[in-house]
């Protein structure tokens, strides 16, 4: 995964000392559930990085592994994941080349699968899937340092 861009936008932050800053990163690879693991860890040593808080860090790198997953299993050619880090808001999206929205389902008692979207659905703050990209989005308090 390799970091995108860092903007500082030198305006004033909403609240006194937590910079109003922009961080993103991103990660393209062939569809392969081995890259699920990689990418759980080097999003979580992005957000380490960036000073997400390790409890919002953890619910994000959990839909991560749900989304990539997502995209590897359903999802036609390249994964793309993308990362950003904003003032206060975690936005994670991953794209690939399949048309069709990624849906929430009711998985049996019995299923294998079926739960990853409705786990995405639970623990963030905002999802939508419009075919080729699904997105989430958690709301932060930057930790202090």
């Amino acid at each position: 995964m390799r970091e995108v861009g860092h903007e500082d936008r030198h305006s004033t932050s909403a609240r006194p000392g937590v910079p109003a800053a922009s961080h993103g990163c991103q990660a393209a690879f062939p569809p392969d559930l081995a890259r699920v693991g990689e990418m759980r860890q080097t999003v979580g040593a992005f957000l380490r990085r960036c000073r997400v808080s390790e409890p919002v860090a953890g619910v994000v790198v959990l839909a991560v592994s749900e989304l990539v997953t997502n995209a590897v299993v359903h999802g036609e050619g390249e994964v793309v994941l993308r990362i950003t880090v904003a003032l206060d808001v975690v936005r994670v999206s991953v794209t690939d080349h399949n048309p069709a929205p990624a849906v929430l389902k009711e998985a049996g008692l019995d299923g294998e699968s079926g739960r990853g979207i409705r786990l995405v659905d639970a623990i963030s703050d905002a999802w939508e899937s419009s075919g080729k990209e699904t997105w989430c989005e958690f709301r932060y308090a930057r930790a202090a340092g």
